[in-house]
């Protein structure tokens, strides 16, 4: 009798560790609402897609997703939040390409690849280079020519010390050689009501954060992608217009505290990658001036790791690490 049970025990156990990883270990994940920080103020890209994002994560889940926007630092305040708060699967961050470019220029609180993992990367984008209306200039190379003539009088926007924002155009100023202010601002939303208003000459930034508002009017003099938008077949590239390899775009992303468990993980790259590839989300992402990206944690994590190396390099150039 007690040989038998024992054989049936064997089997049971045999059976449970034959089992998909993630149904033996967080088999109820999530079960409470998952909390998604974006580290800058509402109504930016990064908000808006990451709104988006949480719409059809909650669906899938069947959890609410709760988008909590902590702004202030550069992102460097809400990124911390996320980096201390405890792996289970219940807080992510939702951030762009401004992770790696924060820590080229300051000493962050953490060290991104070492306190976060990649999780997926949802989309891209090429930037835009707007000025404010009153701005004396009609296209690019005009634009290049009066920050050669008048170096430190043109001021520029960023949404914080080593946003994207403000990388993109300190690269923009090394290859072309010029010399510009910046002025930063907390999220890139405040930045451009200031453009709006004519108090800044310039922003290097995302159609994604400006449809809808005020700065989508502003003059579009130039896109930092290597090709043409097709919304926009009149607006050349940077390097059309000027015939130099000037070419530097933004990602978004989401990611986890270091140390999740790896189902949760998967789980969660999976989900997400099912929802970027879905035509809506595409169309969803066009309306904002972006393209749906999609890998695995691990590709992502790289992404990170590259992007990080190099900004660190045009901020050492640039002289504006701190």
């Amino acid at each position: 009798m007690i040989r038998h049970l024992l054989s049936q025990c064997c089997v049971a156990i045999v059976g449970l560790l034959s089992l998909p990883v993630n149904v033996v270990a967080n088999p109820g994940w999530p079960a409470s609402p998952i909390h998604m920080v974006v580290p800058f103020p509402p109504g930016g890209s990064n908000d808006v897609i990451a709104r988006r994002l949480a719409d059809g994560l909650s669906k899938a889940f069947g959890q609410t997703v709760v988008v909590e926007n902590k702004g202030g630092g550069a992102g460097t305040i809400g990124s911390q939040a996320v980096a201390t708060s405890k792996p289970d699967g219940y807080t992510f961050l939702f951030i762009s390409s401004s992770l790696a470019t924060s820590a080229a220029v300051q000493q962050t609180p953490y060290d991104p690849p070492k306190a976060f993992t990649g999780v997926a990367q949802v989309a891209r984008s090429p930037f835009v280079v707007l000025t404010s209306k009153e701005f004396p200039v009609k296209d690019i190379k005009e634009l290049i020519a009066y920050a050669k003539a008048n170096p430190r009088k043109m001021n520029f926007g960023s949404a914080g010390l080593g946003d994207s924002t403000q990388m993109a155009t300190e690269l923009f100023n090394d290859i072309f050689d010029i010399k510009m202010t910046a002025v930063p601002y907390k999220g890139i939303s405040p930045a451009q009501l200031d453009l709006v208003a004519g108090r800044l000459d310039m922003i290097i930034t995302t159609i994604a954060s400006i449809k809808g508002n005020a700065a989508d009017s502003l003059p579009k003099l130039a896109f930092t992608g290597a090709k043409r938008e097709s919304d926009y077949p009149n607006i050349p590239t940077v390097i059309e217009a000027t015939g130099t390899q000037y070419e530097v775009d933004v990602w978004w992303g989401l990611f986890a505290p270091s140390g999740i468990p790896a189902p949760i993980l998967q789980k969660m790259n999976a989900e997400v990658n099912k929802i970027v590839s879905d035509a809506a989300f595409a169309d969803f992402l066009k309306t904002v001036g972006a393209s749906p990206a999609i890998g695995t944690p691990e590709s992502f994590q790289q992404l990170l790791v590259k992007d990080l190396e190099r900004w660190r390099a045009i901020a050492k150039r640039a002289g504006v690490q701190n």
